[in-house]
């Protein structure tokens, strides 16, 4: 089989179908999927024995295709919050991107941060974020479970988790969309003139992101 090593640390595997000098080709990999790539992009082209499926899934590095891919990984996300607190008024719009570095096809880990807005409280806060994740399957389409804590910041103050179930669909060139649904736990610090408290913040959350 024919290898293309990119110079963002990707391998393609498969044949190569199309190639102009000092320009751009194309590879078909072993699942019939298609890619182009500008020879700008190319750090070099190999012939290598052809590896069994057994031993991709192994190595872990990468699916031929859309699967997930070791290196740099970036996320950004949309989502609602239907508040099931202390407190009405709860349910807030989310925006959240996080960054992050992919060590296998398995597991990914970053930094992000977001912004929520209460609507009905005309309040916003702001998540700062670790995260992990994990996909569960090695292809293109695959149930993924994420997860973030932290502590948010602005108007409401307090310790952050949420945790996401969800399915990954992913495109060329490392481009996916996720759509998940998970749960919003978040304690927020409240000064009373008498007394401070943590209040309960949470709810049920649904997602739609993008990942490159």
């Amino acid at each position: 089989q024919e290898v293309v090593y990119l110079k963002n640390g990707s391998i393609i595997r498969g044949t190569i179908i199309e190639q102009v000098p000092d320009k751009s080709l194309k590879i078909q990999t072993y699942d019939g999927s298609i890619f182009a790539y500008e020879m700008a992009e190319v750090e070099k082209i190999t012939k290598e024995q052809a590896a069994t499926h057994e031993q991709r899934r192994r190595s872990g590095t990468m699916l031929d295709g859309n699967g997930v891919r070791r290196g740099y990984r970036g996320f950004v996300e949309l989502g609602y919050t239907i508040g099931t607190g202390d407190w009405d008024g709860t349910n807030r719009v989310e925006f959240a991107t996080s960054h992050g570095y992919q060590f296998n096809s398995y597991f990914y880990a970053g930094l992000g941060a977001g912004v929520n807005y209460y609507h009905e409280a005309d309040m916003v806060e702001i998540p700062i974020f670790a995260d992990f994740r994990t996909d569960i399957l090695n292809n293109w389409i695959t149930p993924y479970v994420d997860f973030k804590i932290g502590y948010t910041v602005y108007d409401a103050t307090g310790f952050y988790m949420s945790p996401t179930v969800g399915c990954r669909f992913g495109f060329a060139n490392n481009v996916a969309l996720n759509f998940g649904i998970g749960y919003t736990m978040q304690k927020i610090s409240v000064d009373w003139y008498y007394d401070s408290t943590k209040e309960n913040m949470g709810g049920f959350s649904i997602k739609l992101g993008l990942e490159f």
